[in-house]
């Protein structure tokens, strides 16, 4: 179930048997309404494959899409926290119909991980809605060091009727891009940062896909020193 699936394995399986215990037990109209509650509860949490083949010629420079959604807005040359340099500016919106799974959108090291309280924002706000004090907004914040050193920054910004993300690593981790790293229950929007020296290719209102879509590619890096976010 676990490539299905988010939902933890007993809880998979027990509504499973639950579905079939009703169907024995109980007139055919219990069991049609209860296997449509559990195909409900299974399609919110519902895991897509993301084939490993198409990250072969990612060498940690190409940069990914972590996640299934949609483009809302891009912007170039912004100002960061704890960062004089400017950034670029990816925006997403995940969707309750998308799959909500997470995945690194390039071979690295998780720098920095830290979970934010605060109000939470409903993913087709306008814009500006968005940049209000970050200290403000309930949101999840992931750094990401590429094998060449470069820092990225991933902001999960809570949905006002959503969860926050759940990430099963940890700072220090390491893995491949595409790699799955945790969930998105009910969706939200992820903004990511990358640096300057980065060369956008994607465009606003394009669908996206991990593991296949293309976001940035990192161009001219130094590897002797970092871009921290």
């Amino acid at each position: 179930m676990k490539r299905l699936v988010f939902l933890p394995t007993t809880i998979s399986y027990g509504l499973l048997a639950l579905t079939l215990a009703i169907f024995w037990k109980y007139p055919f109209i219990y069991f049609v309404i209860t296997a449509l509650i559990v195909s409900v509860v299974f399609f919110f949490s519902r895991r897509a494959f993301i084939p490993y083949r198409d990250t072969l010629k990612n060498e940690g420079e190409i940069y990914l899409s972590p996640v299934h959604g949609e483009i809302k807005s891009i912007r170039l040359n912004v100002p960061t926290l704890n960062d004089p340099h400017p950034h670029h500016e990816v925006r997403f919106t995940i969707s309750n119909f998308n799959e909500k799974g997470l995945y690194l959108p390039t071979t690295g090291e998780v720098a920095y991980l830290r979970a934010t309280k605060g109000v939470k924002i409903p993913r087709d706000s306008e814009g500006q809605a968005f940049y209000r004090p970050i200290d403000e907004v309930s949101h999840t914040d992931l750094t990401l060091m590429s094998k060449n050193k470069t820092h990225t920054l991933l902001r999960f910004i809570d949905c006002k009727y959503g969860k926050r993300p759940t990430i099963w690593l940890k700072s220090g981790d390491r893995g491949r891009g595409a790699a799955c790293f945790g969930y998105y229950p009910f969706g939200g929007t992820l903004i990511i940062y990358l640096p300057h020296n980065s060369d956008i290719l994607v465009f606003e209102n394009e669908r996206v896909v991990p593991g296949q879509t293309v976001i940035a590619a990192i161009k001219d890096v130094n590897k002797d020193q970092s871009n921290v976010v």
